[in-house]
């Protein structure tokens, strides 16, 4: 009996199996094989399940490549320069001051607002002379040094005065501070002198009540005009800036036009004296203080 011919031929998929085995291994970067063991016993081929991952580049199209938004600091800046963290806290210290003379002294504020309008109100709270009201505008006018220092800073700031040696914020603050307040209160220690030497006293206390006046209105004024300075884009802030001093000149005039009529009341009145301390005492301090910001 003749052997039957033996199907030397292999089937399908272990050709297709032994091919794949024998081809060499594509290069990719990620592939998974799943074998099936059961099977490859039966069988003797291997059935695999391959899941390929090609990994592809995160670029994108380059939709923000090119854009107009470079890159000019490698850290973080602060919006406004030249603020450090003493400036906010100095004018919420400030801001907490005025709110409380404001809600605990609000009787005597009203007074002291209605006085700047009204000259007999003036006369009144002078010729009174009253201890509370003169603890009171203390109180007041150094919250008002204080904005005013706060206010002369921001010029020098934004002006870029050549300071010397005050180039630290707060120093240069409190420097201001202590310049504004000495020179007022130089001035009205002066004045007190000179109206015992003329026997003026009464006409001099009204002078210098009405120093007090301008002194508060501007401090109210330069409250909100240092939150805008300090927060506000570059065109605002020049805007504050023209406003608030034109505003300060014309608070200044005011005054200047209360102290003639003051002096004018006076028995034995000289115009020539008034014209010289008008001079001397109002006039030249400015001059000298605007050509040293000028240096």
């Amino acid at each position: 009996m003749s052997a039957l011919p033996q199907d030397t031929s292999t089937p399908t998929t272990a050709l297709a199996d032994s091919s794949v085995a024998a081809s060499p291994v594509q290069e990719k970067p990620s592939t998974f094989r799943f074998l099936d063991e059961e099977e490859e016993e039966i069988s003797g081929t291997t059935s695999s399940d391959t899941i390929t991952i090609n990994s592809q580049s995160l670029e994108g199209p380059g939709i923000f490549k090119g854009h107009l938004l470079q890159v000019r600091q490698s850290k973080a800046q602060p919006i406004v320069p030249n603020m450090g963290d003493w400036f906010t806290i100095s004018l919420l210290i400030l801001l907490s001051l005025f709110t409380w003379f404001r809600f605990f002294y609000y009787r005597i504020f009203r007074q002291l607002f209605s006085a700047f309008f009204n000259t007999t109100t003036t006369n009144q709270i002078v010729r009174d002379e009253s201890v509370l009201l003169q603890r009171a505008s203390l109180v007041l006018s150094i919250i008002s040094y204080l904005l005013m220092g706060l206010f002369v800073y921001q010029l020098s700031v934004i002006f870029n005065w050549d300071t010397g040696i005050l180039d630290g914020g707060l120093l240069r603050f409190v420097m201001f501070s202590v310049a504004i307040a000495a020179a007022y209160s130089i001035k009205m220690i002066f004045l007190r002198f000179l109206s015992v030497i003329f026997d003026q006293e009464r006409s001099v206390a009204i002078y210098i009540f009405n120093v007090f006046l301008m002194v508060m209105m501007i401090g109210l004024l330069l409250l909100p005009v240092n939150i805008l300075l300090a927060y506000s884009p570059g065109i605002i802030r020049e805007i504050v800036v023209v406003i608030s001093i034109a505003v300060i000149g014309l608070l200044f005039l005011y005054r200047i036009v209360r102290a003639v009529l003051i002096w004018t009341g006076i028995p034995g009145f000289s115009l020539f004296y008034l014209f010289l301390y008008l001079c001397a005492f109002e006039i030249a301090p400015l001059l000298i203080i605007w050509k040293a910001a000028t240096l």
